[in-house]
């Protein structure tokens, strides 16, 4: 019975040992260049569109996105679509299937969003902590590349840089 009593205080200490901060003895005996050359590639690389700030709605298709409060909302395109914009139609309903206007300014403001060039097309607010639902079309069938038929629907201020 005395030496289970001490086997439960001996598994804490090795367990505990295990979690510490100070790894340096591992790190020094498992470490090599080539590792720290691919975790600073990955720092570096450009982030992935799933990993952007906003919901990505494919032209076509509608989806809910989630209103934060205070926040004015920008419906967002890549710049690389060019005269094509004109011809992208959208909308966005509430829950009750009422219409939230949309307002645009010309020219498009443009920003970079993740080295990229985005465009807004439109701006739109809502009640906050609501849902609305956002759909784009595209009319013309104008926007050509098949990777970028989307749109991205972002509160300002947010995008990353």
């Amino acid at each position: 019975m005395k030496s289970s009593w001490m086997a439960a205080p001996a598994l804490l200490a090795v367990a505990v040992s295990g979690c510490s901060g100070d790894t340096s003895a591992d790190t020094a005996a498992t470490s090599s260049a080539a590792p720290t050359e691919t975790v600073g590639a990955m720092a570096t690389a450009a982030p992935r569109d799933s990993d952007l700030v906003g919901v990505r709605i494919p032209l076509g298709e509608t989806k809910k996105v989630p209103i934060p409060a205070g926040a004015i909302m920008e419906i967002t395109v890549p710049a690389e679509w060019g005269a094509a914009v004109d011809s992208v139609r959208c909308t966005v309903t509430d829950s009750s299937g009422r219409n939230e206007d949309l307002r645009s300014s010309e020219p498009k403001k443009q920003e970079k969003i993740a080295g990229k060039p985005w465009v807004t097309l439109w701006t739109f607010s809502s009640p906050p902590a609501t849902e609305v639902t956002v759909g784009c079309q595209d009319a013309d069938n104008a926007v050509t590349d098949a990777q970028l038929r989307y749109v991205r629907v972002v509160p300002r201020g947010l995008h990353p840089s």
